[in-house]
């Protein structure tokens, strides 16, 4: 795992860069689609546990230090999804070559829909009540749709990106 740390921690401030330059900008149905919280949770489908706690940390801290949100809670929500996605990933139910097409998608869009929920009840234990001035039906159902979309790409750069610096074995 510390040969895929810098080529991770660089690629994972490059997603926390197009979410606050891009995606921060455009919005769906008056909503955000939240990348630092699906890479996180491809990291985990793919299977390494470590590394999708490290993404999550530094995705969520980076992402937070950037925003008005209460610091280190986008952190805290996307290394609960990457644990739990690293737990069916190392099981390999988020396996993309060997499971069925739609059970990694699927997944994360499972993982798209209570995020939010998960951030907003996290801002109230922090009393920040700003957290449900949107729709929160909105933002479910879009990170839902728009991680069921982006999953298979997100996860296979995820695993190209864990396994770099593996020796291949001839």
């Amino acid at each position: 795992m510390r040969r895929t740390i810098v080529p991770a921690t660089i690629l994972t401030l490059l997603i926390v860069a197009i979410q606050l330059e891009v995606l921060s900008t455009l919005r769906f149905a008056g909503v955000v689609i939240m990348l630092v919280w699906l890479w996180p949770v491809a990291v985990g489908l793919a299977g390494f546990t470590g590394l999708a706690m490290w993404v999550a940390f530094v995705g969520g801290v980076f992402f937070d230090t950037h925003t008005t949100t209460p610091f280190g809670l986008t952190a805290i929500v996307a290394m609960l999804f990457a644990y739990g996605a690293s737990l069916l990933g190392r099981e390999g139910v988020g396996d993309l070559d060997s499971a069925a097409i739609w059970v990694t998608p699927s997944l994360a869009a499972l993982a798209g829909f209570f995020a939010p929920l998960v951030y907003t009840f996290g801002g109230v234990f922090v009393f920040n009540f700003e957290l449900w001035r949107g729709s929160l039906g909105a933002m479910m159902v879009v990170n839902a749709v728009a991680f069921f979309l982006l999953a298979r790409p997100v996860t296979r750069l995820a695993r190209a990106v864990g396994h770099v610096g593996e020796r291949v074995r001839r």
